[in-house]
């Protein structure tokens, strides 16, 4: 799924501009509400938890401008964001209802509606464009598997899009490490179940903290460490407080697709679906080279303020990469059981196997 050099610097350049539009202007612009005689004009609501210069409503707000775009204003949408509307645990609710149209969907905070999908936000150690064939052969193209998450998004009323790249993972912390094993009995922030067990193999002390809170919770001393996608350093500013970051290595994750109400998106014109779907793939694609310019603009950013980045070790990498894999696997298939479909996790599994370690090729 690779694009040629001349598209991705366009895809660049157009991620870093919204993004520095949104972090120094302060805001997303939002569509005026058509007129109760405009009766062609399509109205849609939107909800996310996420802040605006977050990397998943960067990417949703992208499709959504491409939508509106390319119809002439015939679609429009209304912006709720911040959790305007609800909290992360309450977004599969609002789009399920039909509260709301539609939602940048993190498969991790619904294991048991969606526990299937789940695997498929866990980090795959290959490359960007390659991780990204294996997310769209898995959910859309290999009839087995596409049919069992199919049937799941039916379950929810949920109709999923195609997902954003989240990047690279990497680990800031307010005290000096130059490796992993430097964080034994350091406080992390815990984002998903598995990771507890997962932090206490390595030594780490997990600690639940909520997004929006993690700033203070460095700065503080709540926690030592905040292991989360390099995406968010910026736009959440905790290259201000962090006083080391260390990269992991490769592992990429695909993640927080737009998601529509399903009823809804049944409802729209053929034309506005497949608007939909292009401008959903197109996104896809650009934020690839997007993250890869975001990572590069923060790995600088620590460095003019003397933070050192530092390269961990591959033995470190290997084993991070292994380890954190074992664990989101092991939640998986126990979730996958408890929720009742562990059955149809073998047919899955198969293919993410070998997907996740760069063994399948399309």
């Amino acid at each position: 799924m690779s694009i040629n050099s001349s598209k991705t610097a366009r895809y660049g350049k157009g991620f870093v501009a919204l993004v520095m539009a949104v972090i120094f202007l302060g805001g997303i612009s939002f569509s005026n509400p058509a007129t109760a005689a405009d009766e062609k004009t399509i109205n849609l609501k939107f909800s996310s938890a996420y802040m605006p210069p977050e990397p998943p409503n960067i990417q949703t707000n992208r499709v959504m401008e491409m939508v509106e775009k390319k119809t002439n204003g015939r679609v429009k949408i209304k912006r709720f964001m911040g959790g305007a509307l609800g909290g992360i645990h309450e977004q599969l609710g609002l789009v399920s209802s039909g509260a709301v149209d539609m939602i940048p969907l993190h498969y991790d905070q619904y294991p048991q509606q969606l526990p299937l999908h789940k695997i498929l936000n866990a980090d795959q150690n290959v490359s960007e464009e390659q991780a990204l064939t294996n997310i769209i052969a898995i959910m859309y193209e290999i009839s087995e598997t596409m049919a069992l998450f199919e049937e799941e998004q039916k379950k929810n009323n949920i109709k999923v899009l195609y997902p954003g790249c989240m990047g690279v993972t990497g680990v800031t912390a307010r005290i000096p490490v130059k490796s992993l094993a430097d964080l034994k009995g350091k406080k992390v922030n815990v984002i998903t179940s598995y990771q507890r067990d997962f932090f206490k193999e390595l030594g780490w002390i997990p600690v639940n903290v909520k997004i929006p809170e993690l700033y203070e919770a460095l700065s503080r001393g709540v926690l030592d460490a905040i292991f989360m996608s390099t995406g968010a350093v910026i736009p959440l500013k905790w290259y201000e407080v962090g006083k080391t970051h260390l990269l992991l290595g490769k592992p990429v994750v695909f993640s927080q697709p737009l998601t529509f109400n399903r009823d809804r998106w049944n409802s729209l014109p053929e034309d506005i679906q497949k608007a939909f779907l292009e401008a959903s793939l197109d996104t896809a694609h650009w934020s690839i080279e997007g993250d890869r310019m975001m990572a590069e603009k923060t790995y600088g950013l620590f460095k003019e303020r003397g933070v050192p980045v530092i390269d961990i070790s591959q033995e470190e990498k290997d084993m991070f990469f292994e380890a954190i894999s074992r664990h989101a696997t092991k939640d998986w298939l126990e979730n996958a059981k408890s929720a009742g479909v562990g059955d149809k996790t073998p047919v899955i599994q198969k293919y993410w196997d070998e997907m996740k370690w760069g063994k399948w090729k399309k």
